[in-house]
């Protein structure tokens, strides 16, 4: 017997995300800029430097020993040079991102485990979408973003979203089908709101707001690709978790995307050592004495 019926405030919850701040100019010109093929990389440079905080991110990434090249990179355009356009772009989002669900998170949600599966999804979407010749810059926004929605009603309903957690936990249910069953609001809805309010590509508040209801459509969607790549992130249990439960895939999406069992093993792979190399760069474990 599931707990009872949780009550919560859609016109509220609409409210609270639209007194969100708006994110960093700046970050709203670097997502338009990787969303762009032809973006130079004085561009960036030129962009990414009226920002300080995120310029000295960009210079302590570069340095960083995973790049091999500790505290030899001076300036913001030696540090593109050094970290690809690509690279660098999926970079400085996702640390400006950590530092808005950092703001937004509260007390039932554990943040870092979020922020870990985010990666991963972030990873897997942008690994997916290559396969498909799709963009790759709005699959790993997507896949950043596509459970943003949580953080709002962690953030304000914390104890009703830890009972939703709770007997999600206790019923072996993705969070999803959880807070269906006990709520009637979907997170992914919150999350297309969210995005929509801080400017991110039609495409990307799309694709959030569908990645658990696929559509018909006969090709591959960007939707489809962060469905799958939310189930392969959970599969792969990069959030360390104690308990994981691995949401289904609709069979039209599987078929959309020709996903084999020697692609999706490939996928994996991939996946996982790309989500390490990253977290290495972003959030550097703490040494134990």
């Amino acid at each position: 017997m599931p707990p009872p019926r949780i009550t919560l405030d859609r016109q509220a919850l609409a409210d609270d995300i639209r007194s969100l701040p708006s994110l960093p100019n700046v970050v709203v010109q670097l997502q338009a800029l990787m969303m762009q093929n032809d973006a130079s990389i004085d561009s960036f440079a030129n962009t990414l430097q009226l920002d300080q905080a995120l310029s000295v991110k960009v210079l302590q990434l570069a340095n960083s020993p995973f790049y091999g090249l500790s505290n030899r990179i001076g300036s913001v355009r030696d540090a593109i040079n050094v970290l690809g356009l690509r690279q660098l772009g999926t970079l400085v989002l996702a640390a400006a991102l950590t530092v808005q669900f950092e703001k937004l998170h509260g007390k039932a949600l554990h943040i870092d485990a979020f922020w870990r599966h985010s990666i991963a999804c972030a990873v897997a979407a942008r690994h997916i979408a290559r396969l498909h010749g799709m963009n790759e810059a709005a699959a790993f926004t997507a896949g950043l973003l596509h459970d943003v929605g949580r953080l709002v009603v962690d953030s304000h309903y914390p104890e009703e979203a830890a009972v939703i957690m709770e007997w999600a936990d206790s019923q072996d249910l993705p969070y999803f089908e959880a807070e269906q069953a006990l709520t009637g609001v979907h997170h992914a809805e919150l999350g297309q709101w969210v995005c929509q309010h801080w400017h991110f590509a039609p495409e990307i508040t799309e694709a959030i707001a569908g990645h658990h209801q696929p559509g018909s459509a006969p090709k591959a969607m960007l939707a489809d690709v962060v469905q799958v790549a939310d189930a392969l992130a959970h599969a792969l249990d990069l959030a360390e978790l104690a308990s994981e439960a691995v949401p289904g895939i609709h069979r039209s999406v599987w078929q959309r995307l020709a996903l084999t069992e020697q692609r999706t093993g490939v996928l994996l792979r991939g996946i996982e050592e790309e989500f390490q190399q990253l977290e290495s760069v972003l959030r550097p474990r703490k040494e134990t004495p």
